[in-house]
């Protein structure tokens, strides 16, 4: 009976520790148009800047954003975004990562495509 509690214990703490070592979000990372704009460090448009996202930011060339909120539906992240440059105030970004791609939505503007950087 003890040895059957020690496995069990075991396996609990097993099955936790998978839950909370889950990789990342898809969304975080560097993302850009083309392989040349992931090598620059600043760009002036969707085409030539590099798109940066951690768990608390997200940086591009219309603004470097803190997340304030942010929610899922499948794989796409809404977040309202509250900006720093370029205006300010909040600002509403979707990221929608699938696979090496991701569509970005930045302030109900058009619809972009990146790739992620490698």
């Amino acid at each position: 009976m003890n040895s059957y509690r020690v496995v069990a214990a075991a396996c609990i703490a097993g099955a936790l520790g998978a839950g909370s070592a889950q990789a990342e979000e898809l969304f975080i990372g560097r993302w850009a148009a083309t392989p040349t704009a992931c090598n620059g460090i600043s760009g002036s448009d969707a085409k030539t800047a590099a798109l940066v996202a951690s768990g608390t930011s997200v940086s591009w060339y219309p603004g470097n954003c803190r997340i304030g909120k942010m929610y899922k539906l499948g794989e796409a992240v809404y977040i309202q975004a509250h900006c720093y440059d370029s205006g300010g105030g909040d600002v509403p970004i979707t990221l929608d990562p699938k696979g090496d791609r991701m569509k970005v939505t930045w302030n109900r503007g058009k619809t972009e495509e990146l790739q992620r950087c490698k």
